[in-house]
Parts: C-alpha cells; sequence; structure tokens
C-alpha cells in the first residue's frame, strides 16, 4: 500500500505536468508576438464609453493597461511609465502636478509618443508647455481677450480626409463619414500638422493633427465621445495607427 508522502508526490508530480502543459501555449503566444504595443490607457476626470478600452484590449497588437484618475492621486510617475511604449490620454484633469510634468516630458524625450484624444485636449491649461509646445491645441474652458471659448456640439455628423501622406493615416483613404461629438473654436498652434479635415459646420476645420512637440512624439484626434464611434472600424484602425506612430514613429506593418 501507497503511504500519503508517495501519493502526495504522485500528486504533485502529476500538477507539475499540468501545470507546464498550460504555461507553455501562453509562453509560445507570447514568443510568436513579441512587437505588442504596451499601451497605457488614462481614463477618469468625465463620463465615458468603455467601448474603446473593450475594443483595444481585443487587438493582439496591443497590451493594454487602464489607469483611473479618480482612483489615483497620481496618474503619471517615473516607474510606471519606463514600462510603456505609448501613452492614450482620455482622462480630464485640470492641473498637472510638478511630478507628472517631470514625469511626462521625460516620458517624450526617452522616445515615447502620446496620443490626445477627445476632451483630454482640454487638460492641464496651468501648464502652457503642455498644451502650447507638445499638444499644439487646447480646449478653451473660459474666454478672454485673446481667444474665445471653446464650444461643443453633440451628435454632429460629418466627412473627414486626409492631409498629405503620414504613418497614423496610411490606412484612412477615403471620405469618412462620421458621427460623434464635435469640438470647435479650440486654440490650435500655427505649427501643427494637420492629419485630417472636415468642413462641416459645427466643427473646427482640422480634425487630427501631429503637435510640435520637440521632445517626442504627440498627436491629438478630436472624435472620440460616444458608443457609436467606438465600434467604427475606421476610427479603430485610426487609433491603432496613432499609437503605433507615437510609439515607434512608423506606421502600422
Amino acid at each position: 500500500m501507497r503511504t500519503i508522502t508517495e501519493c502526495c508526490r504522485s500528486v504533485g508530480r502529476l500538477l507539475a505536468g499540468l501545470a507546464v502543459l498550460f504555461i507553455l501555449p501562453i509562453e509560445a503566444t507570447r514568443a510568436e508576438n513579441p512587437a505588442r504595443l504596451r499601451v497605457l490607457m488614462t481614463v477618469g476626470g468625465v463620463d465615458y464609453h468603455t467601448g474603446i478600452v473593450r475594443a483595444l484590449r481585443a487587438n493582439p497588437g496591443i497590451d493594454l493597461v487602464v489607469r483611473d484618475f479618480d482612483e489615483t492621486s497620481a496618474l503619471f510617475t517615473d516607474a510606471p511609465l519606463d514600462a510603456f511604449d505609448a501613452i492614450l490620454m482620455y482622462h480630464r484633469d485640470n492641473a498637472a502636478e510638478p511630478a507628472e510634468q517631470k514625469a511626462l516630458t521625460k516620458f517624450l524625450e526617452g522616445g515615447g509618443g502620446v496620443v490626445v484624444l477627445h476632451h483630454s485636449i482640454a487638460n492641464y491649461p496651468d501648464w502652457p508647455d503642455w498644451w502650447r509646445n507638445n499638444v499644439g491645441g487646447l480646449y478653451v474652458l473660459y474666454g478672454n481677450d485673446r481667444h474665445p471659448p471653446s464650444r461643443y456640439f453633440a451628435g454632429f455628423e460629418g466627412v473627414a480626409v486626409r492631409v498629405g501622406s503620414h504613418p497614423v493615416t496610411e490606412r484612412f483613404n477615403i471620405p469618412w463619414r462620421y458621427q460623434d461629438e464635435s469640438y470647435a473654436d479650440l486654440w490650435v498652434s500655427d505649427d501643427v500638422t494637420p492629419l485630417l479635415r472636415t468642413t462641416a459646420f459645427g466643427s473646427d476645420e482640422v480634425l487630427a493633427w501631429v503637435g510640435p512637440s520637440k521632445y517626442g512624439r504627440v498627436a491629438y484626434i478630436q472624435p472620440g465621445h460616444g458608443d457609436r464611434i467606438m465600434r467604427d472600424p475606421i476610427y479603430l484602425n485610426l487609433i491603432e495607427d496613432s499609437l503605433n506612430w507615437a510609439a515607434t514613429g512608423a506606421a502600422v506593418q
């Protein structure tokens, strides 16, 4: 008769064997796809649709980590940013702490890139170097003598076309009919590189652009409010391509 010790050893060997069977396919999958983009997506500060999170997590080329502004005192610090290739900024924050400013600048200088999405164009009005010299745009919450307040329009319908040639819009080769919340009267730098334009009433003409950042790669995309656009394959391609460019400077292969 086998002792309890012998039985335990047998069970242990069996479990170890099963573990190998389950672990090997996972490791093999990782080895087959080493080029997944490591993306930090920031959310919170305002209501948002989660469809974009689900879509990006279903993308086999993206390893997505989501951090919620409403659940942490600081979204950006040196240690977490070192683990990512690109940031998808989709939160709303009126103030950037000095440590966050330093971390974001260091991230860009180190070769990382940032895609600023929809309402994040209103971020950090107290940090002019960010919105003026990196993003190249700002949603002006309160107008002044130099610029009127920005406006938004729900249920906007427009047609967007590509401007010039750029890795972000390499797959964007047809007029795109879309419906989403639009922005008008944004402050936009003369130094941005336009990527998409629309002539529809109720939106600024330049719909997406590359910012003038001298530190690294920064892009802005205006649409990004409703669940409908989050399921639009053209829009999802645009997000994927902008993240890939922000991380690598190249087009999606």
